[in-house]
């Protein structure tokens, strides 16, 4: 072989470790830089809901050296409550924060906390729903349906306010449109009072009030206070029968892209703000009630007589509609024993 011809084949075996290495390293440095986009939604302008998205977004945002970045959507701004559920489950929004009954529609089993009568007050409720036994497969269930849950809180009880007459007592219920969520143990709940439910997006409520389609909505000071709705009716009624729950959910087509450190971040900070959230909910009704009283609203309780008479006609709703689903009723056995515990 000539001089020249040797050199040449350095030259080419030299050029061919060049590219190579060239192309390695455009193949791998997309992987080690790569970001994930995280769009955050929820119905609420403010409250316990924006107050965890702001700290999930500071801290996993802060944890994954800015790997995962995260924007944030409140006031329904990425559409009404049932297009960010979809939106999740096609991949398009990536998390989204609210009651856990608004995802019955994708699965029947996250109803089961809005059974009415089960917690003796909302500490009872957050032992029995962060309870490891319940927890994590509560969270779970929804993962064929494209959404995972990876925060649970307690963060109110329940509480009506009417248009058209104070609720003081029972029978106060018969014959007003009262708003629920599109849950079977909502719907159920208001039929055993005489009451109509009347169930409708969140950001059509308080119109549905003022025009009085609705003469009642069913929920939470959490919802009441932001939505300033002492501008339509000034009569609340704590009746304190049932929780909302709160879950933080993650589209699970998103959560699968991420690489496993990454998975885990979303997950521990998520669980993080289990209790601190509930602590934070807890504070926040108290100053929520002030400020209902404060705008000229007004609070009430049921007479000691009529609430033990609302907590006899709840005390089987959660039994009568679990029994239509056997799924439903496995999660709600297992919920009753976790109560048990708990108490």
């Amino acid at each position: 072989m000539k001089l020249s011809e040797i050199k040449a084949g350095g030259i080419w075996l030299g050029l061919a470790g060049v590219i190579g290495l060239a192309t390695f390293a455009i193949m791998t440095v997309p992987v080690a830089a790569q970001k994930f986009n995280m769009k955050i939604a929820t119905a609420t302008p403010k409250g316990n809901q924006n107050v965890w998205m702001d700290r999930f977004k500071k801290r996993v945002e802060e944890r994954s050296g800015g790997k995962i970045s995260i924007k944030l959507f409140p006031s329904g701004q990425l559409g009404t409550v049932p297009r960010s559920i979809e939106g999740m489950q096609l991949g398009t929004i990536e998390a989204w924060i609210g009651p856990s009954g608004f995802v019955k529609g994708v699965e029947p089993r996250y109803q089961v906390l809005d059974a009415p009568g089960l917690f003796d007050n909302m500490g009872h409720a957050q032992r029995s729903i962060t309870d490891p036994e319940f927890r994590d497969l509560y969270l779970n269930v929804g993962e064929p349906k494209g959404v995972k849950g990876i925060t649970i809180y307690a963060s109110g009880l329940i509480a009506v306010v009417s248009r058209k007459k104070p609720i003081r007592k029972v029978a106060d219920y018969k014959g007003l449109k009262i708003r629920v969520l599109a849950s079977d143990m909502e719907v159920e709940a208001m039929r055993r009072l005489g009451a109509a439910p009347t169930p409708m997006p969140l950001l059509e409520v308080l119109p549905s009030l003022q025009t009085g389609t609705i003469d009642g909505v069913k929920s939470a000071l959490v919802i009441f206070v932001p939505f300033k709705y002492w501008t339509i009716s000034k009569y609340l009624t704590e009746t304190d029968e049932g929780i909302i729950p709160t879950v933080a959910f993650v589209s699970k087509l998103w959560f699968d892209k991420l690489p496993n450190d990454l998975q885990t971040i979303v997950l521990e900070e998520g669980r993080k703000l289990d209790n601190e959230m509930y602590n934070f909910s807890v504070g926040e009704r108290k100053f929520l009630q002030k400020l209902w009283v404060k705008n000229g609203g007004e609070l009430l309780k049921l007479p000691p007589a009529e609430q033990k008479l609302l907590m006899s006609k709840m005390a089987t709703v959660g039994e009568t509609v679990v029994a239509k689903n056997a799924a439903v009723k496995k999660m709600y056995d297992l919920l009753l024993k976790v109560t048990k515990k708990n108490r």
